[in-house]
């Protein structure tokens, strides 16, 4: 079943350089296949007798693969086209793949399984230099990647999700292959169920898919729909693609440019959206895309590149796209990923020209820095929500619409005489599809968000997926990698996790302090404000000292402020000098008659390192099994606990904790009351040779005098800095420690 909506059906009057007009089924054929089988089954493959019919074929001609009756299935490993044969499938006929992993492997062992290197699948149709080839009819060719596999408890898209939590690479098969293949042509034909990629083209020049369904589950992951890259003269026409990642995604890598591409009246579904990139070194120009309805999909019209990847996209022209239950309207990114690089992106000449946007949704346009911008025209475009922008040139008209965007380095240019219009968009259901489809288990829906430095996830910013974390909370896992940027938590119930075992691989970073930064509380790179939070397996860093001095004023830079009740960290690292953790307690003001309310913070095989009152704070924090370490400094202090006020529901307690220290460093105090009261407790603790004998300090001696209403308590310290008989004379030796965990949190036990 063609379109019923087409504008016209004539020649395309767009960017391919080509005069492409509707194909037509071959009219020769060398060869016609009955169908055998009419179930699904695994012992007898049609492998052969196809592959042997193509391989038969002269140029020009057909194999056709038709139904006989209830037999419409053929069942075929990995075949190859050939140059000048087409690949018919009947209507109600349908291509199954085989299961076993075997059938694809490039080496022993290589396909169906998830490690480091990834890419060990054949496809299972592939098209290498076979020129004037293609892949007609109004049948199906059905991937199966929600079958189980053969001698595995998995499917093809179990493997791809679990490469996607544990920050590997998944070796799934594609569909269809079409490298170096002049002139390929897609006609009418459903792909579905992929276990990868639907269809990938590579380096052709030449290439048509036209009245094209493709249809997974949108919880397949990395499904994309047809990806050209570095290939010239494409056009993508009259399909329907609903899939579980981009819908279309034009690529140029290192293989050279993409360029002369249109994408013409087509319906796109759940996926990932309209997408350039991510790699767009080799160059991407002369794109045209008309007449687009995108319903559903997490995103609409994107660029997407970075410093690794990026290269010059431009005269790229979106023409006539409606967008509804779209997450992401417009996103035109230069930060795909945080990976380093001297690939610059580069985008420019880009038009939006009568896009509407019916629901509300989240549009980014952010370039690199100042010296690299997005440059981009919108003329009548109307995406109502929020816009996030940066480092942006954009020209508004010559017709207005509502997209409103501002931010650091954006330059706003209104050339509008008239009020634009938004688009009268219709939305038409994906087409009823014929034939025998595979048993597949369509995954369940990952709640979980995915944020991965090198592109690979949902977001590359953890910010960002705190941003689109729902209002109740999510679970963030976080992918090996350095996240430079400064997150602030103002959602409740928000698990962050990363993805490695060791917390060194994922390293959130940034270097504020409180002499750039309007003081000490605004310098933090992880801010907590809400309640119920769980941090596990990260590292939360400030490296201001990395590249200044460390100074009396203004050298204070924290990694981590907690202002929340109920917060937990299991296996994190805090990096930093002088005061590294801040723990507080909210709404303190005790001269308005306000008291402070308590909050609890937990930390169990956390490392937490500094010199100078590096834990400190009033809030009511347990740590667990904690390495406490000073780092190089003439002197030092743990902690700096302090209340507003004696009675004040506030206390810091280390249970079985170790304090170490940097080479060469001594004369570190347990720690000085940042006020008048101040409640510290190290149980079971083992202790450096770095301890001062005595432990305890005035906060600042002959000027204070807050030891004599302080309340230091020791049970059971030991190793060379325990100097038990030296402590401060304000030391509490305690003869025995039983206070648990209900004790001192009350209502609530993090174990």
């Amino acid at each position: 079943m063609l379109w019923l909506f087409f504008l016209f059906a004539g020649a395309l009057a767009a960017q391919d350089l080509r005069n492409v007009t509707e194909p037509h089924l071959p009219s020769k054929f060398c060869a016609t296949l009955e169908a055998r089988f009419s179930a699904e089954q695994e012992t007898q493959f049609d492998t052969s007798r196809i592959q042997g019919a193509i391989d038969g074929c002269p140029a020009g001609q057909a194999v056709r693969l038709a139904p006989r009756g209830a037999n419409r299935i053929f069942l075929i490993a990995p075949i190859h086209l050939k140059t000048g044969v087409t690949l018919v499938v009947d209507a109600g006929a349908a291509v199954f793949a085989s299961r076993n992993p075997r059938d694809y492997d490039l080496t022993p062992g290589s396909c169906g399984v998830v490690n480091r290197q990834g890419h060990g699948c054949r496809p299972l149709i592939l098209a290498d230099h076979a020129a004037d080839s293609g892949i007609m009819g109004d049948g199906s060719i059905d991937g199966r990647g929600g079958a189980q596999l053969l001698s595995q408890s998995v499917t093809w898209w179990d493997l791809a999700h679990q490469a996607k939590i544990t920050d590997q690479q998944q070796s799934c098969p594609r569909i269809l292959v079409v490298r170096q293949s002049d002139n390929f042509t897609l006609y009418r034909i459903t792909l579905r169920n992929s276990p990868n990629f639907h269809v990938s083209v590579d380096r052709a020049n030449g290439f048509t898919a036209w009245g094209v369904k493709i249809l997974t589950p949108k919880t397949a992951r990395n499904t994309d729909g047809i990806d050209p890259s570095s290939s010239t003269n494409v056009t993508i026409a009259h399909s329907w693609i609903s899939t579980g990642d981009d819908n279309v995604a034009i690529k140029a890598g290192s293989n050279g440019p993409a360029s002369h591409i249109t994408i013409e009246d087509n319906r796109f579904y759940s996926g990932h959206g309209m997408s350039i990139g991510s790699e767009t070194n080799g160059g991407v120009s002369a794109v045209r895309v008309h007449n687009l309805s995108i319903d559903g999909a997490d995103n609409g019209i994107r660029i997407k590149s970075d410093r690794s990847r990026g290269g010059l996209v431009h005269d790229v022209i979106y023409e006539e796209v409606c967008m509804r239950d779209v997450k992401n309207p417009i996103v035109l990114s230069m930060h795909y990923t945080n990976l380093a690089g001297s690939k610059i992106p580069d985008y420019r000449d880009i038009t939006l020209r009568n896009v509407t946007s019916v629901t509300p949704g989240i549009s980014s346009i952010l370039g690199l820095d100042k010296e690299n911008k997005v440059r981009v025209l919108f003329d009548n475009v109307f995406a109502p929500g929020k816009a996030v922008a940066a480092h942006a040139e954009i020209k508004i008209g010559p017709r207005s619409g509502d997209f409103v965007a501002s931010g650091e380095e954006v330059i706003v240019d209104r050339d509008s005489s008239t009020q634009g219009h938004a688009n009268e968009c219709q939305f038409p259901a994906f087409p009823a599809i014929d034939g025998p489809s595979a048993k597949v288990s369509v995954p369940p829906e990952d709640r979980t968000i995915y944020v991965a430095a090198d592109g690979t996830g949902e977001y590359s910013s953890v910010q960002q997926a705190i941003d689109a974390a729902p209002e109740q909370g999510a679970f963030i896992s976080i992918a090996p990698g350095v996240y430079r940027e400064v997150l602030t938590i103002l959602k409740p119930n928000l698990h962050l996790r990363g993805a490695s075992s060791d917390p060194s691989k994922a390293v959130i970073v940034f270097n504020k302090s409180a002499g750039d930064s309007n003081g000490t509380f605004n310098s933090a790179t992880v801010n907590i404000r809400a309640d119920d939070f769980a941090a596990e397996n990260l590292t939360f860093a400030n490296d201001f000292n990395a590249t200044h001095p460390q100074l009396s004023q203004g050298s204070q830079a924290l990694a981590l402020s907690v202002t929340a009740d109920r917060a937990q960290f299991h296996n994190v690292r805090l990096l930093g000098n002088q005061d590294t953790l801040y723990v507080g307690s909210k709404g303190c003001s005790p001269g308005n008659g306000e008291p402070c309310i308590a909050t609890r913070q937990y930390f169990e095989r956390c490392y937490i390192e500094g010199n100078v009152d590096f834990i400190f704070g009033d809030g009511k924090a347990w740590f667990e099994n904690c390495e406490i370490h000073s780092t190089p400094h003439q002197g030092g202090f743990i902690t700096a606990q302090g209340k507003h006020y004696a009675a004040e529901d506030s206390a810091f307690v280390f249970d079985h904790c170790r304090l170490t220290a940097a080479p060469g460093v001594h004369d570190v105090w347990l720690g000085r009351p940042w006020r008048p009261w101040a409640t510290v407790t190290l149980a079971n603790t083992e202790m450096g040779d770095h301890i001062a004998a005595a432990g305890w300090r005035e906060w600042h001696p002959g000027e204070t005098n807050y030891l004599e209403t302080v309340d230091y308590s020791e049970f059971r310290s030991f190793g060379p800095g325990a100097h038990a008989a030296q402590r401060d004379p304000h030391t509490h030796k305690l003869d025995s420690f039983a206070l648990t965990m209900r004790q001192f949190f009350g209502d609530w036990d993090p174990r």
